[in-house]
């Protein structure tokens, strides 16, 4: 097992990897984004509050980042605690050490509640749905709560509860995390279903619907694995799990501009393929009049694809979801 002073010095600069990476790809994700915000797409009320939740995030990412290195150069550089760095990091009442942990659950429910912002919206604004991801995250709330509360009032607290609650942390956070991304994955796989057996969307288009399914699931991987590895490592009681725990905070805001970058990229190399006709309403990245004018061909006609026109029958069937997912996503996930 690793030593536990090691484990804190390790973490900080697993944090400033990750965080490089996240940096890299908010970076790309903003130019989509800003585009995005000089349309009237990207100025209704879901692309506004992705947006913001993305900038949020970031700084919070950010402001995380900052406190640990203040943290490390204290513990590490300058001693400023007698008995070692170990006692510095231990002491939980430390405002750094406070606020530290106060980012991270902050960093954590911003990422659930946009995640459940976007699968009420996907879902056609379907309250039920979204009932138990969202008890999950009051749960989630709740418990972090408490457990902040009694690392700064530590005889003010049951600690045989605050115990327990602190053994919750981690499930929850992965329960509610695999609960909202299956639920958007289930939605749109039922679309994709549906849609190529009416043959709305092409099968060998580069951005189809099981495309995007895809780059969901593996983009929300990146958080979901790290939850699990937790888990494990929490009731098994390694201190790996401190280097572990570095990674979530840029990890949470990563899921979210690598899936708008990836999708942006996917969609780019189907552009220039040629298939602009299959690609699905709601990913279109500019707002192109043309589609809405029967005179005009947006694209070639090809073997096995079947293209909307306004008279065709099926149109209706496969904007259905496409306009409840354009909420979700926006113009500004682009």
């Amino acid at each position: 097992m690793i030593r536990l002073d090691l484990a804190y010095a390790i973490a900080v600069w697993v944090e400033v990897f990750f965080y490089g990476v996240y940096m890299t790809l908010f970076v790309l994700a903003m130019r989509v984004m800003l585009k995005r915000r000089s349309t009237a797409q990207g100025r209704r009320l879901p692309s506004l509050v992705f947006i913001s939740a993305v900038w949020l995030m970031f700084l919070v990412s950010t402001f995380h980042l900052f406190l640990q290195m203040y943290r490390f150069a204290r513990a590490f550089i300058l001693l400023v605690e007698p008995q070692g760095p170990l006692s510095y990091y231990l002491n939980l009442s430390r405002w750094d050490s406070m606020a530290t942990n106060i980012l991270l659950c902050l960093m954590t429910w911003i990422g659930d509640s946009l995640v459940i912002y976007r699968c009420y919206f996907v879902w056609e604004s379907n309250l039920l749905v979204i009932t138990v991801p969202t008890l999950l995250l009051l749960c989630s709330i709740g418990v972090n709560a408490y457990t902040i509360f009694w690392f700064s009032h530590p005889s003010q607290a049951n600690g045989r509860i605050a115990l327990a609650l602190l053994s919750a942390v981690y499930p929850l956070a992965f329960l509610q995390n695999v609960m909202t991304t299956g639920l958007i994955t289930l939605k749109i796989w039922n679309q994709h279903r549906a849609s190529t057996a009416t043959g709305v969307v092409d099968r060998s288009s580069k951005l189809s619907l099981s495309r995007i399914m895809r780059i969901i699931i593996e983009s929300a991987m990146v958080y979901t694995v790290q939850l699990f590895i937790l888990i494990i490592l929490f009731f098994l009681q390694d201190n790996f799990q401190i280097i572990v725990q570095s990674a979530v905070v840029p990890s949470v805001g990563l899921v979210f501009v690598l899936i708008a970058v990836r999708v942006q990229n996917a969609k780019t190399r189907t552009i220039i393929s040629h298939s602009m006709a299959t690609i699905p309403a709601w990913l279109d990245e500019e707002e192109d009049d043309s589609r809405d004018d029967p005179e005009i061909d947006t694209a070639p006609e090809e073997e096995g694809v079947r293209k909307l026109g306004p008279g065709d029958d099926s149109e209706p069937f496969g904007q259905s979801l496409a306009n409840s997912i354009r909420k979700a996503h926006g113009r500004a996930t682009q």
